[in-house]
């Protein structure tokens, strides 16, 4: 019994890791009939180390321990003995009674990671499926702790890690796996209301020893951001998924949008990240040189992530006031469209709301932008860049602006002074196109010419005389 002990002390103490990073210490053999296993999980994760774990656990063998000195392992089920020899680690030889097959580790098997490859080699459906001792406990305040009879178990943990423990006294797993985890990240400061531009990436640090369950990602957003649905998930750059947001759900004066990682995907990319990349637009909602706030966190298992880093986006708005280019005093009447280039371009369109004009949705008819009786006009959602102002009506005795007026937006929250635009009285000499004062010039030449040519022609009248 003692070459038996030495063998399955040396090699199945080596077992008695979770597959990533859980250790495990045992008492010596002992000669009591109960033994207790104490999961330590308070350094599973550094966000939340208080989740509840669930840990399934399986008797795989039982343990006559004669004394300290003396262990002997066996089972008594034919079908759980020709599981476990199935594995290719273990032999199962039934006792001369034939009340139990003892089982023994097989000769030859060394290396560091046994313990992982026996562990793994027994979680499976035959060999679980034929354990008649089996249950399930919880930690409680990063702690789990369970009462169980002598024996070499498999326990399973809701994180997806394993073990193999042999529990011929008291048990102590100091376990320290990780939890997924998410961060978030935008690329851009400022975004034109409406328009598509804001992309985010959210990406999943997916631990080695995940569990074969969903990752659920929750995305928050205050109200003046909508997420386009579609989100497609990538791996070192490669597309692994297409996916789709929730409809937004109304929280805490947020909106939330929830997608699902299928369990598939979070079992095959273990160890790996997985990129969700989505985009948004700024809505009618969002309010003018406010950031507009977005989150997330995740859900696996019965465990909900820490949020991740606010990233901000904003949308902007210029005042503008048309004056007197003499007096720099305020006129009305003036009316503009607003342009995305100084020449040609596209036409931005722009509703009246309020006192105010924003940018126009799609399915939206724009309005030409108009100053109050003050000579001002608002307009808001804008991006930090430049825009084009035509002028398409002017004040009553002011001649129009013919070129497009350069509007810069920048990339400020601080509210900015109001852009002064003047138009001025009086004739206006065109620098290209239009007759002007020219056909003035050509008639007074037409005038000297003749009055050249009658002097002469009477010059002449007056010598033949």
């Amino acid at each position: 019994m003692k070459g038996l002990k030495k063998v399955l002390t040396g090699i199945l103490a080596a077992t008695m890791v979770f597959a990533m990073g859980i250790t495990a210490t045992a008492a010596e053999a002992t000669t009591t009939t109960t033994a207790t296993i104490t999961i330590d999980s308070k350094n599973s994760s550094n966000t939340n180390p208080d989740a509840v774990i669930t840990y399934d656990y399986f008797q795989i063998l039982k343990a006559d321990i004669v004394s300290g000195e003396q262990v002997a392992y066996y089972v008594t089920d034919k079908k759980l003995a020709d599981a476990v020899s199935g594995t290719g680690y273990f032999t199962a030889k039934k006792s001369a009674d034939g009340s139990r097959y003892n089982v023994t580790l097989k000769d030859g098997l060394t290396g560091s990671d046994l313990g992982e490859k026996i562990a793994a080699a027994l979680n499976n459906d035959t060999v679980k499926g034929a354990v008649s001792v089996k249950g399930q406990f919880k930690s409680a305040n990063g702690v789990a702790k369970q009462e169980l009879e002598p024996g070499y178990y498999l326990i399973l943990s809701s994180l997806g890690t394993v073990a193999a423990v042999q529990t011929v006294g008291e048990v102590t797993i100091n376990e320290k796996n990780s939890y997924p985890t998410i961060t978030k990240a935008d690329d851009k400061d400022f975004a034109q209301m409406f328009d598509t531009v804001v992309t985010y990436t959210l990406t999943v640090d997916v631990p080695k020893s995940v569990a074969k369950k969903p990752i659920t990602v929750v995305d928050t957003a205050t109200v003046g951001l909508t997420l386009d649905s579609k989100v497609v998930a990538t791996v070192e750059g490669k597309e692994v998924g297409k996916y789709e947001w929730s409809e937004p759900v109304a929280k805490n004066g947020k909106n939330e949008y929830t997608t699902v990682i299928p369990e598939e995907t979070v079992a095959k990319y273990a160890g790996s990240k997985i990129v969700l990349t989505y985009t948004a637009t700024v809505n009618e909602n969002a309010v003018v040189r406010v950031n507009e706030e977005n989150s997330a966190h995740l859900v696996y298992d019965n465990y909900n992530s820490a949020e991740t880093d606010h990233v901000d986006v904003a949308t902007l708005g210029v005042e503008i006031v048309k004056v007197d280019g003499a007096t720099g005093k305020a006129i009305t009447g003036a009316e503009f469209t607003l342009w995305s280039a100084k020449e040609g371009g596209n036409q931005i369109a722009v509703v009246k709301e309020g006192d105010h004009y924003r940018i126009a949705k799609s399915n939206e008819t724009g309005v030409n932008i108009a100053v109050d009786a003050n000579g001002k006009a608002t307009i808001v959602g804008l991006d930090a860049t430049k825009y084009y102002l035509q002028e398409e009506k002017a004040p009553a005795g002011y001649n129009m602006i013919e070129d497009r007026y350069e509007l810069v937006v920048n990339g400020t929250l601080t509210v900015p002074e109001p852009i002064k635009i003047a138009n001025f009285t009086g004739r206006t000499l065109p620098s290209t196109g239009g007759i002007g004062t020219t056909i003035f010039y050509i008639l007074g030449g037409i005038l000297i010419i003749a009055g050249v040519a009658y002097f002469m022609v009477r010059r002449k009248a007056d010598a033949q005389a």
